[in-house]
């Protein structure tokens, strides 16, 4: 007889810190990151591309590293509700929680969206002599992510971590080769606010979807239930993940500006996000020669699998996390006996992304694509930077308040204070700085989103209380 309880766990231990570092690079997806956002990056910021992304990996560190505090303290497969119930209470982890199910759920489908838009659709018109749709991307690659994620939580990891290596190894000998064939020597002016081609707005435009690079990283928080050691091998696989992505995203920046090139900083903002597949035809060619844009559109299919493999594991734990604390039905909070696979939870989520497919197609065209794809990206970064906002506070308050006796001036005060600090001058950038639509429409969306959350946890307040104190401790009831 199948013990209830058991049914009730993912299965514990399946990974280390490298199962975390793995999940949190494939989920930033180095190479269709820097493809889906250089682009949007460079026609405001110009020759400043470079600077936009350090100052990106710069505060994508910081925020990592203030996770990684939490984590040593609070971890479950609810993930960002768990902590910040714990250290701000469940009024606010429940909104925060909300505002993560606009991003990770949506994330496969904006993932697969701007491979459609961005790779596929160039591709499949240039070298093989008809256009396939952006949606078929989508659909295709939701099947084939569905059915990798109902292996176990080992196995998918191992998948993301083999599909990641191929993508950024590929994207490294790109750079250096375009670097070699520059012969300019350093060009310290690309790392000068004076390089950007629309002055400090273009520049902190940039550092928007700069940061939406490193978008991912903390998807190994709903997976901790599953981590060996997860206090410590957390923290590593989040940091380390970071750094190596911040340093591949400055390189290759860098190399893509003194490739690409340009009479000024204004001429290469427009020529070059005007190109269509500017990595997998201009410079791939300039590269590699003929065999060029195969690699990149090779590398881009595994970059786009190991993110969304990543987010769909991410985002089904958290549902899982929902349905076993009784906020979502109990049926979705249930795993197989064998592989402890939450499936209910995988399925739905491959559901939602159809639907979303299935909305998006009456609108997105060719025309349009490239703004929709825009318009998707600030509605998944501005909430994750609220959330971001939240757990910086959220280290100050559990570590002088919650954990008495372990408070650090540095650490869990001055740190967390900068890192919070600088998370605003993104979120005021996608209000402000961001007034073209469709993408103009997000931050509209996401406050909708909000107040939605809010109602949906005064309901749960005042009809099921007891649910949401089984999601604040979840590990404790399971224990």
């Amino acid at each position: 007889m199948v013990d209830l309880q058991e049914s009730l766990r993912l299965k514990a231990n399946s990974f280390g810190w490298i199962g975390q570092f793995f999940q949190s690079m494939a989920h930033m997806a180095p190479a269709i990151g820097i493809i889906s956002t250089a682009q949007f990056m460079a026609s405001r910021a110009g020759f400043a591309l470079p600077l936009a992304m350090v100052f990106a990996m710069v505060l994508a560190i910081l925020l990592a590293y203030c996770l990684g505090l939490l984590t040593r303290q609070y971890y479950g497969a609810s993930g960002y509700f768990q902590i910040h119930s714990r250290a701000l209470g469940s009024r606010i982890g429940f909104i925060t929680s909300w505002l993560f199910l606009i991003y990770e759920p949506f994330n496969t489908f904006t993932t697969l969206l701007g491979f459609g838009v961005l790779v596929l659709e160039p591709f499949s018109e240039a070298y093989c002599g008809y256009r396939i749709p952006w949606w078929v991307g989508v659909v295709v690659g939701n099947f084939l992510v569905t059915g990798l994620s109902l292996f176990n939580a080992k196995t998918s990891v191992r998948v993301t971590g083999l599909l990641g290596v191929v993508e950024f190894l590929v994207f490294l000998v790109l750079s250096v080769v375009l670097l070699a064939h520059g012969h300019q020597g350093f060009q310290f002016q690309y790392f000068t606010p004076q390089a950007s081609a629309d002055g400090y707005g273009g520049l902190l435009f940039a550092f928007i979807f700069g940061f939406l690079c490193f978008v991912g990283y903390e998807s190994g928080l709903p997976l901790t239930e599953e981590t060996k050691d997860t206090k410590v091998s957390t923290f590593k696989g989040l940091i380390r993940s970071v750094f190596l992505a911040g340093l591949f995203f400055v390189f290759v920046s860098y190399a893509t500006v003194v490739g690409f090139g340009g009479e000024d900083s204004v001429h290469f903002a427009k020529s070059f996000s005007d190109a269509p597949n500017p990595y997998g035809a201009t410079l791939a060619l300039q590269a590699f020669g003929v065999v060029g844009p195969w690699l990149i559109f090779f590398a881009a299919v595994n970059s786009t699998l190991a993110c969304c493999l990543a987010s769909q594991n991410s985002a089904s734990r958290v549902f899982f996390a929902l349905g076993r604390a009784g906020v979502f039905p109990k049926w979705m909070g249930k795993t197989t006996n064998f592989s402890k696979v939450p499936v209910h939870a995988v399925t739905l989520n491959a559901v939602l992304t159809l639907v979303v497919t299935l909305f998006f197609s009456s609108f997105v065209v060719r025309e349009n694509a490239f703004d929709w794809y825009g318009f998707a990206g600030v509605m998944l970064v501005l909430p994750l930077l609220v959330i971001h906002f939240v757990t910086c506070v959220s280290v100050f308050v559990a570590y002088r308040y919650r954990e008495q006796g372990q408070f650090k001036f540095l650490h869990h005060g001055i740190i967390p204070s900068v890192a919070g600090l600088l998370t605003l001058l993104p979120i005021w950038g996608a209000i402000y700085y961001n007034r073209t639509p469709p993408m103009s429409y997000a931050p509209w969306v996401v406050l909708v989103w909000f107040f939605v959350g809010v109602g949906g946890y005064l309901w749960l307040k005042k009809k099921h209380p007891d649910n949401l104190q089984a999601l604040e401790h979840e590990m404790k009831f399971l224990s």
